[in-house]
C-alpha cells in the first residue's frame, strides 16, 4: 500500500550538562553510539521487538515513509548527551496523543533530561505539534493546523517561563526563529525546542551525524497509533 502523506516526526532528549543557551558554539558531538541507540529503540512503547538492524544512515537522509512497510522502520541517534528518535508511530494530530504519551513515559524514566517533541504531518494541509518539557517542571505544548490561524490550535504553558528556565532570553529565541511577540500560531514553537537542545548553536560535526536504523515489530499501542494517524482519514 502506497502512502501519500509526508511526515517529520522527532522525539529528542538532552541530558545534562546543558549548553549555555546564549553562549557560543557547542562542542563537537561524539560519534553515534549504536549500542545505546538500540537500547532506546527497544524501550519505546511503540516497539515490541527490534527485528533487524539496517546500515546506519546520515540523519539528513532519513526518508519519509512511502509504503506500509516503511512504517515499521525507526531511526535513533545517540551522540553523547543528545538522543533523537525518528518513529512514524509517534505522529499525533490532536485526536491522537502518541507523542505526548511517549514524552510522559520518557520523563518518568529520565527526569533529568530535557524532552522535545516535534510533529509535522502532511494531510494536504499540515498538522504541526511542538512540545518542550524541562526537568525543572516547565512544560510547553502547541499544536494545530497550518490552515486554521489560531482557531482550533491548542496551547499549554508559557514560552517566557520556558526561556527563563533554560537561561535564554527573547533575543536568543528570536535568533532561533521564535517570534516572542507574534501571533500565537505564527511564533514557530519548534524554535523553542531547538534552543532547548542547543541546536541553534550546533557544534563541529553536527552535519555528519549518523543514526542507527531498525526494522521493528510494533506493540498494540504502536499499531493503534499508526492506524489512527496514517490510515484514519
Amino acid at each position: 500500500m502506497a502512502l501519500w502523506r509526508g511526515a517529520d516526526i522527532t522525539l529528542s532528549l538532552l541530558f545534562p550538562p546543558f549548553p549555555d543557551a546564549a553562549g557560543t558554539v557547542r562542542p563537537a558531538l561524539p560519534p553515534l553510539d549504536p549500542v545505546r541507540a538500540r537500547a532506546f529503540a527497544e524501550q519505546l512503547s511503540t516497539v515490541e521487538e527490534v527485528l533487524e538492524e539496517l546500515p546506519a544512515s546520515s540523519v539528513w537522509d532519513i526518508p519519509s515513509p512511502e509504503v506500509r512497510a516503511d512504517l515499521d522502520l525507526i531511526a535513533v541517534g545517540c551522540w553523547g548527551g543528545l538522543v533523537q528518535i525518528f518513529d512514524p508511530a509517534l505522529g499525533s494530530d490532536l485526536l491522537s496523543d502518541a507523542m505526548s504519551n511517549e514524552i510522559a513515559e520518557l520523563r518518568a524514566r529520565h527526569p533529568q533530561a530535557r524532552l522535545v517533541g516535534s510533529v509535522s504531518l502532511d494531510y494536504g494541509n499540515s498538522y504541526l505539534e511542538h512540545e518542550v518539557v524541562l526537568p525543572t517542571g516547565e512544560h510547553l505544548f502547541a499544536g494545530g493546523w497550518d490552515c486554521d490561524g489560531d482557531e482550533g490550535w491548542v496551547y499549554r504553558g508559557d514560552p517566557d517561563e520556558v526561556l527563563r528556565a533554560m537561561g535564554a532570553d527573547r533575543e536568543t529565541a528570536a535568533e532561533a526563529g521564535f517570534e516572542p511577540d507574534g501571533e500565537p500560531c505564527e511564533r514557530e514553537y519548534g524554535a523553542l525546542g531547538t534552543v532547548a537542545l542547543g541546536l541553534h548553536r550546533p557544534g563541529e560535526g553536527f552535519e555528519a551525524r549518523r543514526v542507527s536504523v531498525f526494522r521493528v515489530r510494533r506493540t498494540s499501542r504502536g499499531c493503534f497509533n499508526l492506524r489512527e494517524v496514517w490510515f484514519g482519514r
